[in-house]
């Protein structure tokens, strides 16, 4: 954002426009020209280059000159440079010369002098001391460069977001990367009303019965995260208190902003709520039992006829077709409580719900039947258990489903991925259905038809190598440690040397 006194718009048949400034040659050269300055500027004092740049802003393009350079001075590390600390200082100078009457610039040099010498530094770093913590007088250390066209997209989003400061309220249609939107609608504490799938409308600082500064900066900040929305439509009502008054429509697209405004890719960040989500997606994750499913924080918002909702987590089995949602309720108010068991009421599908025991809440338990209470921290095990419940479930009605259709294996070996992707069924379904077999012996991969595996066994009898063993059935595509296990060997090691192992035939 900018000053208000450097926000520069135009404003035709009751709409309100930034004064984008286009990404021509005229103004690439300008931001070129104040880049240049800020980097050529290391070193120097703050006041120093205020005075030269000062010198630019004047003339009719002085907003614009400003703007830019309050964006430049953002990208700047101004530091302090001092030999005694400022404050000490001019606490020695005061005490030195609060008994002396100076008239003239010889008695002030002479106090300087004694001050000088009595802290053991020259009259120069002295001086350069007494008012190094002003800001004019500090130094600039670091310029963070950038180049013109990204100085000029940055100026036109502070213009936007600067107005935006004065919206009474917001309509928003997007379409695609709404996760993140809303993820920062949620973050920066925004009111919300949703319109329909792809819409919402957003209350602004003007519309609320206090101004509130704090909700206005965060409105504004939302415009980089509407950004990154692959199609979107903007249109803010603009309450203007001076020259003509009114409310004026500030509409904006993504088509027509795609090349005078900024756009960063949003970054996966990890966050959360409370420490109890925190926790439970710590130790959940860390399950070896749980491997076979991905946990998502917080997934795509899902529109329901009664508003938007954000589940706190996402189940996706790797393998079988199976996805639940889960909502953790830690805190709630009444209302809050009515919002959440009417969202719930409207979702489609099913949803795992967990909470606090001690709110005693028991209206959630009429929404679902799927609730798990917990206290100090939501158990990991009993959502795991109910995970593992849905997944023998589903796997049992790819098994009867199976069972109604002839399985052809035609070969010695079969892999069992090859199988499922055949009958489009999980692997475990074809583990389970060839459990059975007569004719093959099922491993976690493969299936291998008994004649072989008494021929494999003859033949691993004749090696006494390990790593040999190894070679001659990794060699048939086959898990050579479990084919050995089967077959009923054993290896034997001879400290850490895998050359020196030998398997031997258990009887």
């Amino acid at each position: 954002m900018l000053p208000s006194e450097l926000l520069i718009t135009t404003t035709r048949r009751g709409r309100i426009y930034p004064a984008f400034v286009p990404l021509d040659e005229e103004h690439r050269q300008l931001a070129a020209e104040l880049i240049t300055l800020y980097r050529s500027f290391t070193g120097k004092r703050k006041s120093d280059i205020d005075a030269i740049l000062g010198e630019l802003e004047q003339g009719s393009n002085f907003k614009l000159i400003r703007g830019l350079r309050r964006l430049l001075e953002r990208r700047c590390v101004f530091k302090s440079e001092f030999v005694i600390e400022p404050v000490v200082a001019r606490r020695a100078v005061f005490e030195a010369a609060c008994d002396k009457r100076i008239t003239n610039d010889d008695e002030r040099m002479q106090v300087i002098r004694t001050v000088a010498e009595r802290l053991n530094v020259s009259t120069d770093e002295l001086e350069e001391s007494l008012w190094a913590d002003r800001e004019s007088e500090q130094i600039l250390a670091e310029f963070a460069s950038l180049k013109p066209e990204e100085l000029l997209r940055l100026y036109n989003l502070a213009l936007a977001q600067t107005l935006l400061f004065r919206a009474s309220s917001m309509t928003l249609r997007f379409n695609g990367n709404y996760k993140w939107l809303f993820r920062a609608i949620k973050y920066l504490g925004l009111m919300y009303t949703p319109e329909g799938e792809g819409a919402i409308r957003i209350e602004g600082a003007l519309s609320l019965l206090k101004l509130s500064e704090r909700y206005g900066t965060a409105l504004s900040k939302l415009l980089p995260h509407i950004l990154n929305c692959s199609a979107w439509k903007m249109d803010a009502e603009i309450v203007i208190r001076r020259g003509k008054p009114g409310v004026y429509h500030f509409v904006l697209d993504s088509r027509r902003c795609r090349h005078i405004l900024p756009q960063w890719e949003e970054k996966e960040q990890l966050t959360f709520d409370s420490k109890i989500e925190e926790l439970f997606y710590n130790e959940f994750s860390a399950l070896p039992a749980a491997r076979d499913w991905e946990l998502i924080r917080e997934p795509d918002a899902i529109f329901t006829e009664k508003g938007v909702f954000i589940p706190d987590f996402k189940f996706i089995h790797r393998e079988l077709p199976l996805e639940f949602y889960f909502e953790i309720v830690g805190f709630w108010t009444e209302e809050y409580l009515r919002r959440k068991i009417a969202k719930l009421r409207a979702l489609p599908f099913e949803i795992i719900v967990a909470i606090d025991r001690n709110l005693a809440c028991s209206s959630i338990h009429e929404v679902h039947d799927t609730v798990i209470e917990y206290s100090r921290k939501v158990p990991v095990g009993a959502v795991l258990r109910y995970l593992e419940e849905k997944e023998r479930e589903e796997i049992e009605r790819q098994v009867k489903r199976m069972k109604e259709v002839p399985l052809k294996l035609d070969s010695g070996i079969v892999r069992i991925g090859d199988i499922a992707s055949q009958y489009g069924v999980s692997k475990a379904a074809i583990r389970a259905v060839c459990a059975g077999l007569e004719d093959y012996v099922v491993f976690k991969e493969v299936l291998v038809k008994r004649e072989l595996l008494k021929e494999l066994k003859a033949r691993v009898r004749a090696i006494s190598s390990y790593v040999e063993a190894r070679r001659f059935i990794e060699a048939m595509g086959l898990p050579p440690d479990e084919v050995l296990a089967k077959l009923g060997f054993k290896v034997v090691w001879k400290g850490l040397d895998i050359e020196a192992a030998t398997v031997t035939e258990v009887l």
